[in-house]
């Protein structure tokens, strides 16, 4: 003869989820899931099932850890097991905050390992990105144990028949290597139950309102398991009350008296209320005045939806969550920062579950180190376009007027003529212009200047080196600029003494290379 077996089957309590950035609803949340607690300890359960999505996020704060925790101790002490599954908000890349939960005994994890209770063998699946649904391996699951006369299963999943559905009940009741009486699942946040292939199929419901479309009252199951087979009954928790006031405003009359009135009409204290604005567009509401009077009748949280507009004063809406595969979504999100080739890769080594932790820092440097040697960094072009735009239109249908070249500025860096007294000479030369055209090119000095000092920034590598690449520029310049320059050049070598000479050397000899900032290239 079989004991009876009672599970309290609870989940979704999103833990540390600060809703309308409210840190008492915060609170609630820890409440609710205490409320569960107590209740089962007051029941004398024989094991309290979480169907995931204890934490609202991946990383919980210190103060909603040690929360949990002590609300596991409640249930160690009197000897109630807690089984549980990982679901989507809290799911990490590797070990999972079960898994700590697990080193302190204070939780079960389960999986395709049964967890025998009694006469009662309970498997769990983690929740399982949509692309991966099918690809899921059923035959990883351990034989049941002969003596196990019912099985349940726990899961965190959109599941079909449901009309939100996103994996088939059928196909995984068909694929276990087992007989499955219950389907205990979570993530869908009203509670809900029906019979698959004769076997029960049940959501218990989010322990708080993660939003103000959850307006039906929060639960969790109690699953009662005994000879005859399972009976699944549900037990409404008590949490913090929303309530929604609709205020509907004619053409002409006084928005805030007929607001005011009707919030008069509610006991909203310590609540978290919502105005729902209807009617003509035409009469003006501002948020502010409502929210103010709303916290003057000590409202929690106060909230104004004008649904002539559309507008909100607050963000009820939670981050959208995809149930695709999340390496997927951030691959998308990535894509969309338009990241250099060495952004691509810091990011696939950091999230390339293959790569020890402790190990990505050597793998980023190796794997950049390489990117680097094969960079060819002395390929900098400045482009002459720019310069060109900002010639007067008279000065460039002159074909005596060019731009200073790159091979000019390294000539006159060695003679150790200033390129800014070149090109007041330069500009001397054409003194014969017309003042109007002597104004023309005196502006391309300024943009020549421009052009010299990026380049001057660019090049520095080269030191006024005679092996320094080509530029657009230098391809352009004139022969006869080319021929004028070399003879400079003799000429300042002619009156160079030989100590300047050395001194030059020894510049030459002390200049170090360029060093490249590796963040320029992430």
């Amino acid at each position: 003869m079989m004991d009876e077996i009672r599970i309290i089957h609870t989940g979704d309590t999103h833990l540390g989820y600060r809703q309308y950035h409210s840190e008492a609803r915060r609170q609630d949340f820890m409440d609710a899931f205490s409320r569960v607690i107590d209740d089962a300890i007051e029941a004398k359960a024989d094991a309290v099932v979480h169907a995931g999505d204890l934490f609202d996020s991946r990383n919980p704060t210190l103060d909603d850890i040690l929360g949990a925790m002590e609300l596991f101790s409640k249930l160690k002490s009197a000897d109630i097991p807690l089984l549980a599954i990982v679901g989507n908000h809290e799911s990490k890349q590797s070990t999972q905050w079960l898994d700590l939960f697990g080193t302190m005994g204070l939780v079960t994890r389960l999986g395709t390992t049964p967890f025998k209770l009694g006469g009662v063998a309970i498997y769990g699946i983690d929740s399982v990105p949509r692309s991966r649904i099918p690809l899921f391996d059923y035959t990883v699951f351990d034989d049941t144990p002969a003596d196990a006369r019912h099985n349940l299963l726990v899961m965190h999943q959109l599941m079909k028949p449901f009309p939100f559905g996103e994996w088939d009940m059928h196909e995984v009741i068909d694929a276990l290597p087992f007989n499955v009486d219950a389907v205990l699942l979570g993530d869908n946040h009203k509670h809900e139950i029906i019979k698959v292939d004769n076997v029960w199929v049940t959501y218990c419901g989010s322990t708080e309102r993660n939003s103000t479309s959850e307006r039906e009252p929060r639960s969790y199951n109690i699953i009662s398991v005994s000879e005859a087979g399972v009976d699944i009954s549900r037990r409404i928790i008590p949490t913090r009350e929303f309530v929604f006031i609709p205020v509907h405003l004619e053409k002409d009359s006084d928005a805030y008296d007929e607001i005011f009135a009707a919030i008069k009409e509610h006991d909203i204290e310590e609540k978290v209320v919502f105005i729902n604005i209807s009617g003509d567009p035409g009469v003006k509401v501002i948020f502010s005045e409502v929210e103010k009077f709303l916290l003057s009748r000590k409202a929690l949280v106060p909230g104004i939806r004008d649904l002539r507009t559309g507008e909100i004063s607050l963000d009820d809406a939670r981050m959208p969550v995809s149930f695709a595969d999340p390496d997927d979504a951030v691959k998308e999100e990535i894509r969309k920062m338009h990241l250099t080739d060495g952004g691509l890769m810091v990011d696939e080594i950091v999230r390339d579950p293959t790569v020890v932790k402790t190990k990505v820092d050597a793998e980023v440097e190796k794997k950049l180190g390489k990117l680097m040697d094969s960079t060819d960094f002395s390929d900098i072009v400045v482009s002459r376009s720019k310069v060109t735009d900002e010639l007067p239109a008279s000065i460039e249908e002159r074909p005596e007027v060019t731009v200073l070249a790159h091979n000019e500025v390294d000539t006159i860096c060695k003679a150790g003529k200033p390129v800014e007294e070149h090109i007041t000479e330069s500009i001397g030369q054409l003194a014969e212009l017309s003042t109007e055209e002597v104004n023309a090119v005196q502006g391309l000095t300024t943009s020549s200047e421009t052009v010299v000092e990026k380049m001057a920034g660019s090049q520095q590598e080269y030191a006024c080196e005679e092996d320094a690449p080509a530029t657009e520029y230098e391809k352009d310049m004139p022969e006869s600029g080319i021929k004028a320059h070399e003879g400079a050049k003799e000429e300042v070598k002619k009156d160079t003494s030989p100590s300047e000479e050395k001194q030059a050397s020894k510049e030459k000899t002390d200049h170090k290379p360029r060093q490249y900032n590796l963040g320029d290239y992430l």
